[in-house]
């Protein structure tokens, strides 16, 4: 009989007796399942995935220090969005984004507010965003008008810039990449530019270089 490709069988190697070896895929069960049970068939299927040491082509670290690690493992159980329960680890943070302001000289680090994300894409967002925001407020100042920003990037740009632009209404300017010019380096910006909100150099993740603010 063909597998129901609404279930999945458990391995009966790992099956406990009494327990079912067949359980609904999309669905919970009526019937509880062992933690060492449920473990394992994680497990399994998570080893098929590809070595993430070898994935050369990520934004994100492949190793990360033992200790480090520990560290992670000791905060899993806590809801970071709770700044009046964990103040110690709101604290930290807030420690973290000054080295950072730091580290991209922000005019004044002391000062700087900022917020952890769950990753470089929602970063980007959160940091373009507050480019436009602040592209409008000094349009409106100088009595110009708001409803067509735009933001100026190379054609070899990460997605999450595009998604940007289209969450946001902002005008994506691509300009094509070429032999002698790999990188969003100045070359013939001027007949991409206009309206703009801001240049995103493609060698750099977050937002830079605001431009007529």
């Amino acid at each position: 009989m063909p597998p129901n490709p609404g279930s999945f069988e458990i391995n009966p190697l790992f099956a406990r007796p009494g327990e079912a070896t067949v359980r609904p895929k999309f669905a919970l069960d009526q019937e509880s399942m062992l933690p060492e049970t449920a473990y394992q068939v994680v497990h399994d299927e998570a080893m098929l995935d590809g070595n993430a040491r070898l994935n050369l082509a990520t934004f994100v670290g492949t190793w990360m220090d033992p200790m480090a690690s520990k560290l992670y493992a000791e905060a899993f159980d806590k809801n970071m969005i709770d700044k009046d329960e964990y103040r110690e680890t709101a604290a930290i943070e807030e420690r973290c984004w000054r080295i950072l302001a730091r580290l991209w000289n922000a005019l004044d680090p002391d000062h700087t507010i900022g917020t952890s994300t769950l990753g470089s894409s929602e970063a980007c967002m959160l940091g373009a965003l507050a480019f436009k925001r602040r592209w409008q407020e000094a349009r409106r100042a100088a009595g110009k008008p708001t409803d067509k920003p735009n933001i100026v990037m190379s054609s070899a740009v990460q997605v999450c810039w595009e998604k940007f632009a289209n969450y946001f209404d902002v005008e994506p300017r691509f300009v094509p990449i070429s032999e002698d010019h790999k990188t969003l380096d100045g070359c013939n910006l001027a007949s991409y530019d206009g309206n703009h909100r801001c240049h995103r150099p493609d060698n750099l993740m977050p937002p830079a270089v605001p431009a007529d603010l």
